[in-house]
């Protein structure tokens, strides 16, 4: 279905504020740490409690969730990094900020009165958009991915995450995103200077993926520009 000449595109396409295409719609958010050409990342299996998990399929994530009730996506951002990582972050605002709708694929640059900007944003069409994920949050033709540059507030002794569904954080080489997604093992990407941060142990051959939604498939290659 077309949106061409809804508010929802209307504001997609004149940028404006993040704030205002996310205000009262469903989003996700998180955050891009990176240092030496490596991001941090999190290997989980789809929901999955990581131990119930067979350990033989992963999925590389981004740092970030979903909303909670009353949240904006820097809320939800800085929420979703403690509970991932077990430190707290702050958000670096971006030089740039990218829009991604994931349908077609499409990136662009935007401007934005955000402070401080996303680095990306994308959107996916929801297949119903009158159901929400869960009765208490809103519903929507999209949902929004906003992604935000962070750097630790102190130098972390170590990481402590606080969710089940993650198995690991791994430090993953900006340059090993084609790797992942053709579907690649552990030993492959450890071979291309993947670090485990916490969790784990990770099988050598258990299968890497990312997916099509998933922000690091667009991000990750923005970032290694950014940093070339």
């Amino acid at each position: 279905m077309a949106h061409n000449d809804t508010p929802e595109e209307r504001l997609w396409q004149d940028s404006g504020t993040i704030r205002e295409l996310t205000a009262g719609r469903p989003f996700c958010a998180g955050v891009l740490l990176v240092r030496d050409g490596k991001v941090l990342t999190t290997l989980n299996a789809d929901g999955v409690d990581a131990a119930d998990a067979d350990g033989t399929e992963w999925h590389v994530g981004g740092v970030g969730g979903g909303m909670e009730p009353g949240e904006d996506p820097w809320e939800c951002a800085l929420r979703e990094a403690r509970e991932e990582l077990g430190v707290p972050v702050r958000l670096v605002a971006a030089d740039r900020t990218y829009l991604h709708d994931i349908a077609t694929d499409t990136l662009r640059q935007a401007r934005t009165g955000d402070a401080p900007a996303p680095f990306i944003v994308h959107r996916n069409p929801n297949p119903d958009p009158t159901r929400p994920y869960r009765p208490d949050l809103p519903a929507g033709p999209y949902t929004y991915f906003c992604m935000f540059l962070a750097e630790f507030i102190d130098e972390p002794d170590r990481f402590a995450p606080d969710d089940p569904d993650i198995a690991a954080l791994v430090w993953m080489p900006l340059t090993t995103g084609d790797l992942i997604r053709g579907g690649t093992t552990f030993a492959t990407l450890t071979a291309a200077g993947a670090a485990i941060a916490a969790g784990g142990p990770i099988a050598a051959d258990a299968r890497i993926h990312l997916t099509r939604t998933e922000s690091l498939r667009v991000a990750g290659p923005l970032l290694a520009d950014r940093l070339a």
